[in-house]
C-alpha cells in the first residue's frame, strides 16, 4: 500500500512542520522533542549564560594539583552518565589518565558519555561498564579487572520528591551502593576515593539528604580506620542546568508561555555551574598533593563556597527577563506549596562544625561529628537490611538512629490551590 508521498516529499513535509514548532516541542500534543544532551557547562541548552543568572562571574580555579593527582592514573567514575558524573569524565580525561573507566546503570546515559569521549579521539583508553553499584559481586569483579587508583563516586538517587516516594530503593543505591564502592576501593587498594555529597545532608529534612549523610558517615569512618585508601567527601548545592533542576524546568515553562511554578515565595538555594562544581571537587580532592598536611585520615569533609543563596522566584524572574519578557505580565509565576522533604533554605555545614580555610579559593574544611566503624557497622547493616526487605517503618527508625538530626519536612501533602507572584 502506497503512503502517497515519496521520500523527498516526506522529508520536505517534516522539515516544514518542524519549522512551525516552538523549540523543544513536537508535532504530537503533550510530547517533547528529544534533543541531544549538551555538556552541562552549556546549561543543557538554556539560552542564557551562568553570569546572567547567578549575577557573578565563574571562579578561576587552579587545577595543577588535580593534574598531579590524576595524570597517568587509572580512574573509575560511578554515575558517569549523570550531570556531575559526565563532567567529572570530561575533566578527568583532560589530565591524561592512563585509563578511564565509566560506570553507570543507565544504558543511554552511559552510551552518550562513552560516545562523546570516543568522538574526541583521545589517546586515553575509555571503557564503559553497565554496572549497578548495589550489585556487590559485579562491582567487585569490575574493580578486580580494572584496579582503579582514583575512584570518583557520583552515583546516587538525588531527586528529593522521587526519593521521598521510593525510600527503600533510594537507601539501597545511596547507602548500600556507596558501601560497595568504598569497600571495593579498599579491597583493591585504590589510592583515593572522592565521594560527591550534598548540602541536603546537613540537618536533613529529606530522606535523600539523610541517606547521603549516612554514606558520609561511612566514608569518614573508613578514612579513620585505615591508611591505605584516602576518603575525601565534598558537599555542594544545586547545579545550574542539571537534570531535574529548576532552570531547565523554567526554560520549558517559558517556551510554553508559562506559568512558571515555584514551590514557595521564600525558598532559596545555593547554585553553581557544573564546571565550577566539578573543578572545585577535583581541587579539594587534590589539596594534599599541593599542600601537605591539609588533608589527613581524620574524616574531614570539604565544603564548597557557593556564594550567596538565590531565591528561586528571583531566578525565575531573571530567566523570564533574559528572554526579553516581563515577569507577571508576559509569563506568570505561580506558587504551588513546598513538597515533602523540601526545605525553605539549605545549609552547607552544621552549627557545631568548625570551618577551616584550606588556602584554596572556594574550598573549606568542615569537621562534622563521626561514628567509629565498629559502632557504625551494626546500624549501617540495619538500614541496608530494612531497605532490602522494603520495611520502610523500620528503615525510617534505623535512619533516625544514625542521623538523629533528620527531621521530616512539615510540607503538607495535601493539594493547595496555586497562588501567583502578583497576589
Amino acid at each position: 500500500m502506497s503512503s502517497g508521498m515519496d521520500n523527498n516529499q516526506s522529508n520536505s513535509f517534516w522539515n516544514k512542520l518542524r519549522s512551525t514548532l516552538k523549540p523543544g516541542h513536537s508535532a504530537v500534543a503533550g510530547t517533547e522533542m528529544v534533543r541531544p544532551r549538551l555538556a552541562p557547562c552549556d546549561l543543557s541548552g538554556l539560552q542564557m549564560d551562568s553570569t546572567q543568572l547567578l549575577r557573578r562571574a565563574p571562579r578561576s580555579i587552579d587545577l595543577q594539583a588535580a593534574g598531579k593527582l590524576m595524570s597517568g592514573k587509572r580512574i573509575l567514575i560511578t554515575g558517569a552518565g549523570g550531570t556531575i558524573g559526565s563532567e567529572l569524565v570530561r575533566q578527568a580525561a583532560s589530565f591524561n589518565p592512563s585509563r578511564l573507566v565509566l560506570v553507570d546503570n543507565a544504558e543511554f546515559n552511559l552510551y552518550q558519555i562513552d560516545m562523546e569521549m570516543r568522538e574526541l579521539g583521545l589517546d586515553v583508553p575509555v571503557e564503559a561498564y553497565l554496572v549497578d553499584v548495589c550489585r556487590r559481586n559485579h562491582l567487585t569483579r569490575l574493580f578486580e579487572n580494572t584496579r582503579p587508583e582514583i575512584v570518583l563516586h557520583a552515583a546516587a538517587f538525588k531527586h528529593v520528591p522521587i526519593v521521598e516516594q521510593n525510600q527503600s530503593p533510594a537507601a539501597l543505591t545511596n547507602v548500600l551502593g556507596a558501601k560497595n564502592v568504598f569497600d571495593a576501593a579498599i579491597e583493591f587498594k585504590s589510592e583515593a576515593v572522592v565521594f560527591i555529597s550534598t548540602d541536603k545532608a546537613v540537618n536533613p529534612t529529606s530522606f535523600m539528604g539523610a541517606t547521603k549523610r549516612i554514606a558520609e558517615l561511612y566514608a569518614q569512618a573508613l578514612d579513620v580506620a585505615q591508611t591505605d585508601t584516602r576518603f575525601v567527601t565534598v558537599r555542594f548545592g544545586n547545579v545550574l542546568g542539571s537534570t531535574g533542576s529548576v532552570a531547565p524546568l523554567f526554560e520549558r515553562q517559558i517556551a510554553a508561555g508559562g506559568p512558571i511554578t515555584v514551590t514557595h515565595p521564600d525558598i532559596s538555594r545555593y547554585f553553581m555551574t557544573t564546571r565550577e562544581a566539578v573543578q572545585l571537587v577535583l581541587q579539594a580532592a587534590s589539596l594534599d598533593h599541593g599542600q601537605r598536611g591539609v588533608v589527613t585520615h581524620d574524616g574531614r569533609i570539604f565544603v564548597l563556597d557557593m556564594g550567596e543563596p538565590i531565591r528561586i522566584v528571583e531566578l525565575a524572574r531573571r530567566m523570564i527577563e533574559a528572554h526579553g519578557l516581563k515577569p507577571d505580565e508576559d509569563i506568570k509565576i505561580e506558587f504551588t506549596g513546598l513538597r515533602p522533604g523540601e526545605k525553605l533554605f539549605e545549609e552547607i555545614f552544621l552549627d557545631t562544625e568548625k570551618l577551616i580555610k584550606t588556602g584554596a579559593d572556594g574550598v573549606l574544611l568542615a569537621s562534622p561529628t563521626m561514628i567509629d566503624l565498629p559502632l557504625l557497622n551494626p546500624r549501617f547493616a540495619d538500614v541496608i537490611s530494612y531497605a532490602q526487605n522494603c520495611d520502610e517503618e523500620k528503615l525510617a527508625e534505623a535512619v533516625h538512629h544514625l542521623v538523629p538530626e533528620f527531621r521530616a519536612s512539615v510540607a503538607s501533602k495535601q493539594e493547595t490551590a496555586p497562588r501567583t507572584a502578583a497576589e
